[in-house]
């Protein structure tokens, strides 16, 4: 019965990325800060008084926190080194739950939380997984309190796996449905509005889902034409030259998509790399029925963007022309 709901729900595709009269303007940005010092930025996180970004390439702490409103630098946490409570590389989860972030080692054995409110206390940051937590923990990303998302294996049935307060269930259609291979992306969630969104960063793509009890279903998908792939042999040969989104997230009335506007902007994607001033400076913002609304102008090349459901202000991590906190009102 689910993959028929999905079914007739998912009827409405959408192909290419605009039109001819999609709405184009440029606007500016309030600097936050100047003096973002890293190799590159790992990721860019809003919680509801700070903004949080990480050094995946620090040496000393790779979590730095700054006050969401003024860009003033809080202090950074997250001890990079081979000690019991230390990183070799650590990462952190894309939300504070009760102002702590679940961080672990993808060369590591480390795995616990880091607290916020320690961190503006001056106390320690670092707060260890029970035995239970070590044991009872997901091996997915957590999307909120009590719902992991991640993805399931080559050929399997759906495109997606979920654990929802303990109930594991799979859903999802695979991007390019001839071919079960999974493509690479990003995930955003809604919390006000229980939706997920997913993001390809090798072709154009992007789709919606709701999330329903213990599984999701299918709204609305966009992808291209399939100029930007071919199949052979069983397998997906993506072109690098070309590539997909950068990042997504999610604001109270868009889905926001960091995307090349290739008519204006046809970078070879393959010479990017971490050349930051290669980087896309548009952002295409969709609402949550699919329609592209205007794509928008950020003025500078951005690596990260982040934003939260409450407002429709987005944060971004770009270069101007070195790294810079900024902040735009859509």
């Amino acid at each position: 019965m689910k993959n028929k709901c999905c079914f007739f729900i998912s009827i409405f595709f959408l192909f290419g990325c605009k039109s001819e009269n999609t709405q184009y303007e440029k606007i500016s940005y309030t600097l936050l800060d100047d003096e973002i010092v890293t190799t590159m930025p790992g990721s860019l996180i809003v919680t509801s008084d700070y903004l949080v970004w990480t050094d995946p390439f620090a040496r000393d702490y790779f979590v730095h926190v700054h006050d969401k409103e003024t860009g003033g630098k809080i202090g950074a946490m997250g001890k990079v080194g081979e000690g019991p409570q230390e990183f070799i590389t650590g990462g952190i989860n894309q939300i504070a739950i009760d102002n702590c972030f679940f961080a672990n080692d993808a060369n590591g054995k480390t795995k616990g939380f880091l607290s916020l409110d320690s961190l503006v206390l001056n106390r320690e940051t670092f707060v260890p997984l029970s035995d239970s937590e070590q044991l009872s923990r997901p091996f997915m990303v957590e999307l909120m309190k009590g719902l992991f998302v991640g993805i399931t294996n080559d050929g399997d049935s759906d495109y997606f796996r979920t654990n929802i307060k303990g109930n594991t269930s799979t859903f999802g259609r695979y991007p390019i449905p001839e071919v079960k291979q999974h493509v690479g992306g990003i995930f955003a969630y809604n919390p006000e509005r229980d939706l997920l969104a997913f993001a390809s960063f090798n072709f154009p793509y992007l789709v919606l889902y709701q999330k329903t009890g213990d599984t999701f279903r299918l709204l609305w998908e966009r992808k291209s034409d399939g100029d930007e792939y071919e199949v052979a042999d069983d397998q997906i040969i993506f072109d690098h030259t070309v590539g997909g989104i950068y990042e997504v997230c999610m604001s109270k009335d868009y889905i926001i998509a960091l995307e090349r506007d290739r008519d204006r902007d046809p970078m070879d994607e393959s010479t990017v790399g971490r050349d930051v001033s290669k980087c896309p400076h548009t952002v295409f913002l969709y609402d949550y029925e699919g329609s592209l609304i205007k794509i928008v102008d950020l003025g500078i090349p951005v690596m990260r963007i982040a934003a939260d459901c409450q407002n429709n202000v987005l944060y971004a991590i770009g270069a101007n022309p070195d790294y810079v906190l900024v902040k735009y009102e859509l």
